[in-house]
């Protein structure tokens, strides 16, 4: 199952967004540290989440999310692909 990457700021904002999806039953959805590619340096935080609730995300683009990415591969050859 593919992923999105949904860059937040920070932590109780990233962990109220990841209520939100377990609660609409995505048990992939878990707060990370936002990579350093993506400019995360030091307090951001990002929410990993099913491709399934990429619009459930949209509609909070703005509000809770700056951006959205689509992350493929894996370890360094991992490439994040703005979907924002």
């Amino acid at each position: 199952m593919s992923e999105i990457l949904a860059v937040v700021g920070p932590i109780t904002t990233a962990v109220r967004l990841e209520k939100k999806l377990k609660s609409r039953g995505d048990i992939k959805a878990r707060v990370i540290s936002t990579p350093i590619e993506l400019g995360g340096g030091g307090c951001s935080y990002s929410v990993i989440a099913s491709l399934e609730n990429e619009g459930f995300i949209r509609a909070f683009k703005g509000n809770y999310v700056k951006k959205i990415y689509i992350p493929e591969g894996s370890g360094e050859k991992r490439v994040y692909h703005d979907i924002s």
